[in-house]
């Protein structure tokens, strides 16, 4: 995920120098502005498809815009380490070609757009009211429904910062040998679903979401594992999620809801599990920051998820108890991913 050195070096600094540490908040959001703007109007894109650095007037002209009002943002854009300069014309950064070019593998484009033309248009509109009800007015997916484009959006981004977790996740799931039948509860873009069924030939899987959900990701699905991937729409608190499933995903699911409706999907996910199957559930777990700066990262996670969905990110203990509630033995825990507070929960049907 796109993280400037520079930046960071600078907030030590003042931090332990008790300087502004403030004014680098409004330097953050600047930041992240101008990022989304170079982003918007193809400006990484652009100096990609060249083979040399370019002047802010040969971007403007094929940006179709201003040589002062390119020069100021790429000018800005290199101090936050976007960009390099060479004498008057400018080039991409690694950390640039990595994280947000459209050919990336790792592109962090679209969770970039994501936040800019949904969370933080949310966040404006909901943050007082989560704050003083205890809730939003209606939780950020209700907010999607009315529009699809907006499940577009927001999926495209979920598939971006999922790229960055999905080998260290798969690689510490256990998976049944042999022919096995796995469900993605509430699995959106499928990109985990998808990389467990590369990984074994022998699985085929199963994503159950809502129509706009599962209709954003469709045209994503790999040819090699088309016939062994399906779909079903619906609500999976009321409608049929199926049964004889080997293996269950909740990813990213249980923070959006009470524990005793994480107590009761757990239960219905049981229900659809063949006898000895596993359940398994990412998320971000209260408590597990070992650092200052992974400490504040899940601070702003359990904002985001009482503003958004008015939920919260709840400890390891909790989920096992729901899980023993539930009927599920065995339970173990294991962190993945470069960002502190992730891990998956496995349990076995009892």
């Amino acid at each position: 995920m796109p993280v400037n050195p520079n930046f960071l070096e600078r907030l030590v600094l003042l931090r332990l120098n008790k300087g502004p540490a403030p004014m680098l908040d409004l330097f953050g959001a600047s930041s992240f502005t101008s990022v989304t703007l170079a982003l918007d109007i193809g400006l990484f894109e652009t100096l990609a498809d060249v083979d040399s650095p370019l002047t802010a007037e040969s971007l403007a002209d094929r940006l179709d815009a201003h040589p002062d009002g390119i020069a100021v943002l790429c000018n800005f854009l290199v101090t936050e380490g976007y960009l390099e300069a060479v004498g008057d014309r400018y080039r991409l950064t690694g950390m640039t070609e990595k994280w947000l070019l459209a050919e990336s593998e790792t592109n962090m484009g679209p969770w970039f757009t994501y936040w800019n033309d949904l969370v933080l248009p949310f966040w404006e509109r909901e943050l007082e009211t989560a704050i003083r009800e205890g809730e939003p007015s209606q939780s950020i997916y209700e907010w999607f429904d009315e529009e699809p484009a907006r499940w577009e959006t927001a999926q495209e981004g979920f598939r971006a910062t999922a790229s960055i977790f999905v080998d260290d996740v798969v690689d510490a799931m256990t998976v049944p040998a042999g022919q096995g039948r796995l469900l993605d509860v509430g699995g959106g873009h499928g990109l985990y679903a998808m990389e467990l069924c590369r990984r074994h030939p022998d699985l085929s899987a199963t994503i159950f979401d809502f129509p706009d959900a599962i209709d954003a990701m469709q045209d994503d699905i790999p040819d090699e594992i088309v016939e062994r991937l399906d779909t079903r729409t619906g609500d999976y608190w009321t409608d049929d999620l199926g049964e004889g499933y080997d293996l269950a995903l909740l990813f990213n699911v249980i923070h959006a809801h009470s524990p005793a409706e994480n107590t009761a999907l757990f239960e219905r996910v049981r229900d659809a599990l063949a006898p000895g199957g596993r359940i398994v559930v990412l998320d971000q777990w209260e408590g597990s920051g070992r650092t200052p700066v992974s400490r504040a990262g899940l601070r702003f996670v359990a904002l985001t998820y009482h503003t958004t969905l008015g939920a919260d990110v709840y400890e390891h203990d909790e989920v096992s108890s729901w899980l023993q509630t539930a009927g599920f033995s065995g339970i173990q825990r294991q962190s993945v991913g470069p960002t502190a507070g992730m891990a998956i929960v496995e349990a076995t049907k009892q």
